[in-house]
């Protein structure tokens, strides 16, 4: 599928402190999605991105949702984050752009 997500990034700091500023203000990258799902090393962002004319021909009752799974683990005194799921071009541009700036800027 084209708009299938399987990346990794790292950033500086712990786990648990990057899943937390990530819960208290996720990266703008995910600004049209939702978080659903948690656990203490993973956070799950949903995003509803049903086109108008889908949603016209279905009459509204038919949806087409993009699920994004991060998970945060320990690599070296640092946090390796793992991305599995759908992503449309913009957003997954935007994520890839977003983990290569300046590390001291992606963890708040």
């Amino acid at each position: 599928m084209a708009d299938e997500v399987d990346a990794s990034f790292v950033l500086p700091g712990e786990p648990a402190a990057n899943v937390a500023a990530w819960r208290a203000t996720p990266p703008p990258f995910l600004d049209e999605y939702k978080r659903v799902d948690e656990s203490y090393e993973s956070l799950v962002y949903e995003s509803n991105v049903t086109s108008t004319f889908m949603k016209v021909a279905l009459f509204g009752m038919g949806k087409t949702l993009y699920r994004l799974t991060f998970t945060f683990r320990p690599a070296d005194g640092a946090t390796r984050v793992a991305v599995l799921g759908q992503a449309p071009q913009d957003a997954r541009a935007a994520m890839e752009h977003w983990a290569a700036a300046t590390p001291d800027d992606c963890v708040g």
